[in-house]
């Protein structure tokens, strides 16, 4: 092991308070989790110069954007100096896998220490760009499921819930993590896995757990197959929900929409592949009941910044930016100014329970990859999704079209109405679709049923 992998693995842990079980009632890690702003940014250098070393040292992939640059580790002396690194970009990162396959060389993990210390392979998605490839390590393991139990906790999860897990157990990051991190706190999971909808909700019905992990989506479908099946998932044993994966919380219809349906508070974790392992972000019990709640992230884990889209230039704390993730705690995936591209505003203002991390004003607005551009205006697929799920008669489904006609842009919703709502009702829904997205995005739509 190179010194300098010796060396930030020695930093993280000297930081690692409460691995195993949690100091207060409250908070997990009570020292880092209500630490003073000036106490975080000291952890944060430290953590920074270390990983710095160790990022130079063991990838080739930034070493050769430093080296670009002429800049060595010894410039970045702490959190001040994080604007002297450039930003990375997926694409920089599925270029890289392509000119060197299987891996790229990103990672700082080689098939030596891989094949005596790995743990997890996990990819990203490949929805935007070429799948790119994550090697973790059990040191990633445990930081794991001390982030993911620090999350969970803040949320209200505690020991004598049982949590059913449904989603399918693949190479993406989140649920691994969920699982790890309930085992921490002392909570049972059971792993959905394979079994079809119909089957899980006979193992809700039937083994009575207390939290359910799933997409936002997911929840909502697997919410009506219940009611198909005769059950009520409103008078189920779920009290909370963990969503992940796709924007829910920040949606205040989604939000209102699967809250009702399950009787149960919604919570979310947010996070990427390439900053793992950490839960990135999560929901508090103090914010949860705002209708739009602002998540918390990690910043003893992580760094999180906002840039300007164009730029890459750092904006201030109240302006809105894209995020970008500096991983702190990670063997397997330290990245440096990585661009995970959600737009959002961060305020440093202390929470009502407590935490002094930084939030996400009303969560994160979505994904720049997902931005459509109409006739010169900007459409994120969040805001149809918050007409279409605000609306009682319409079902959870939707599909946005865009295609071009006489040289212009022009936008298709297609939605569902409910089973229940008769076809004398249509015309009216369409014409209530069409009014509300026009005045969310000031753009008319085509609306078909």
């Amino acid at each position: 092991m190179s010194n300098a992998r010796e060396h930030f693995l020695e930093t993280v842990l000297q930081y690692r308070f409460n691995p195993d079980e949690p100091g207060s009632e409250s908070h997990w890690s009570p020292e880092l989790d209500t630490a003073p702003r000036s106490g975080l940014r000291e952890i944060q250098s430290e953590k920074l110069v270390a990983a710095i070393r160790y990022v130079y040292e063991c990838s080739p992939f930034y070493r050769a954007k430093f080296d670009a640059l002429k800049l060595k580790p010894a410039d970045i002396k702490g959190i001040d100096d994080l604007g002297k690194i450039p930003v990375t970009t997926k694409a920089e990162m599925a270029r890289n896998v392509v000119e060197h396959p299987p891996w790229g060389t990103y990672s700082p993990i080689d098939d030596d220490l891989w094949s005596r210390r790995g743990w997890m392979l996990f990819t990203s998605s490949g929805t935007t760009a070429q799948p790119r490839p994550f090697r973790y390590t059990l040191f990633d393991r445990d930081m794991w499921a001390w982030a993911d139990a620090r999350s969970l906790w803040a949320m209200g999860v505690r020991p004598g819930d049982k949590a059913f897990l449904a989603f399918g157990y693949g190479p993406f990051a989140a649920f691994w993590g969920f699982q790890h991190g309930l085992n921490r706190i002392g909570v049972p999971a059971i792993p959905g896995g394979a079994l079809d909808s119909k089957r899980r909700a006979y193992f809700i019905d039937t083994f009575h757990p207390t939290v359910l992990v799933a997409t936002p989506s997911y929840c909502l479908f697997l919410g009506s197959v219940m009611q198909e099946m005769g059950y009520d998932p409103a008078k189920s044993s779920i009290r909370l929900i963990v969503s992940g994966g796709e924007p829910g919380v920040c949606i205040p219809a989604t939000k209102r929409r699967i809250e009702s349906l399950w009787g149960a508070t919604l919570h979310e974790m947010y996070g990427c592949t390439e900053a793992a392992p950490s839960a990135g972000g999560c929901l508090c019990h103090a914010e949860v009941w705002n209708e739009r709640p602002n998540t918390h992230l990690l910043e003893d884990c992580q760094i999180w910044e906002t840039v300007d889209p164009e730029t890459f230039e750092p904006v201030p704390p109240g302006q809105r930016g894209l995020t970008v993730a500096t991983n702190l705690i990670s063997e397997g995936s330290p990245q440096l100014r990585f661009l995970v591209g959600d737009f959002a505003t961060f305020t440093e203002e202390r929470c009502a329970c407590g935490m002094t991390h930084v939030r996400a004003i009303g969560g994160f607005q979505g994904r720049a990859d997902d931005m459509l551009n109409i006739r010169g205006l900007t459409v994120f697929p969040s805001a149809v999704e918050e007409v279409v799920r605000h609306i009682d008669e319409l079902g959870d489904e939707f599909e946005i079209v865009v295609y071009e006609e006489h040289a212009l842009d022009c936008l298709r919703i297609v939605a569902e109405p409910r089973p229940e709502v008769p076809a004398s009702r249509h015309a009216s829904l369409v014409e209530k679709i069409e009014s509300e997205v026009r005045a969310k995005i000031g753009l008319r739509p085509e609306v078909e049923l």
